[in-house]
């Protein structure tokens, strides 16, 4: 059996150069498409963001118009029955479009050659708001997070949230509006699953204490409508931190991790592991230090179950619950909170 050859040009077909329906490659491209593109090629996109809205849903596929194009006519008008029997990875890229027209180059594989074709078809663009920025232009919202601090307004702490809540894509782009306030940050979410969704991730990671309530916020078709409000909690702990547990328990923070806060109550020395939820539930409140003094003293001795501390440089005597046994002669530390005296080390 001869060779086939291609019925325009007559070259011979080769293992690179296959004859597709009588016609070589080039020949092929000048009187058959390897992709039947519509004529007039319609999309609605969002003249703030460029979200396209495609199959009944809106999607960020990118930031300028070529590759919103690019990527409906790839994911939407480019299908097996539209496309050139035989033709296997066809895909598109927009490298113009001007003037309601399109500019596609259509790349595509027949058996082991590789195709080009320029393609060219009307477009049409119809620019509206996605809800997203309807909602960032009207100052819309249906969930509101305002993220506080126990212990103290931490600045640093608020940025490593917001940088923590920057890696969920889900999240960042159902925000509206971050704002810094005098007792926090202040969140606004376009979905309440979403908002959801940031606290259970802030809970996790810092141990926050979540409180969930409903604003009235009218009726919608019909149908009354409330908006979600989540207040996070955070701990703002830190090693060496002295807390006040319950209502008298005066603690030492020992330890702080993701999942749980290890302590030592002054009054006994005796260490506590909790949870953040068994710590949220006892209840505690940080000290500032303008509300107890740590002295610098020695031991003098041990009376009475108590230890005697001689301050360094006033010669005041204190006397302490020894939860720790020192050398007498050796270096303390003691606490003093509301008149009681602490050893702290």
């Amino acid at each position: 059996m001869g060779r086939r050859f291609c019925v325009r040009c007559g070259v011979l077909e080769s293992s690179n150069q296959p004859i597709i329906d009588g016609l070589c490659p080039k020949c092929f491209i000048k009187e058959r498409t390897i992709v039947n593109l519509p004529t007039k090629v319609e999309v609605t996109i969002c003249s703030l963001c460029y979200a396209l809205y495609s199959m009944g849903r809106w999607v960020n596929v990118g930031l300028r118009l070529e590759e919103v194009l690019e990527y409906y006519i790839n994911k939407v008008l480019i299908k097996r029955e539209n496309t050139y029997p035989g033709f296997n990875d066809v895909k598109a890229q927009v490298v113009r479009v001007s003037g309601g027209k399109i500019e596609v180059i259509v790349r595509g594989t027949y058996r082991n050659a590789s195709l080009s074709q320029k393609l060219i078809t009307n477009v049409r663009i119809n620019y509206r708001l996605c809800p997203r920025c309807l909602k960032i232009k009207t100052g819309g919202y249906e969930a509101l997070i305002q993220i506080r601090f126990e212990g103290g307004v931490d600045r640093r702490l608020g940025r490593e949230v917001l940088k923590l809540i920057s890696k969920h894509e889900r999240i960042m782009t159902s925000i509206t509006d971050v704002e810094e306030v005098k007792e926090g940050l202040n969140i606004k979410l376009m979905s309440q699953s979403v908002a959801r969704q940031l606290a259970n991730i802030v809970k996790k990671k810092y141990g926050a204490k979540v409180v969930q309530s409903w604003t009235d916020a009218g009726y919608v078709s019909g149908k009354r409508h409330s908006k979600l409000t989540i207040s996070l909690r955070l701990p703002t702990l830190r090693r060496e931190d002295i807390i006040v547990v319950g209502e008298k328990d005066i603690a030492l923070v020992v330890d702080v991790s993701e999942s749980f806060i290890r302590l030592m109550r002054l009054s006994d020395g005796k260490e506590i592991k909790l949870t953040y939820d068994n710590l949220w539930s006892k209840g505690f409140r940080k000290l500032t230090p303008k509300e107890y003094v740590i002295i610098k003293g020695k031991v003098l001795g041990y009376e009475g179950g108590y230890a005697v501390i001689q301050e360094v440089t006033t010669g005041n005597i204190y006397r302490v619950r020894p939860h720790i046994l020192k050398d007498l002669g050796s270096d303390a530390e003691v606490l003093i909170y509301k008149g009681e005296a602490y050893l702290l080390r």
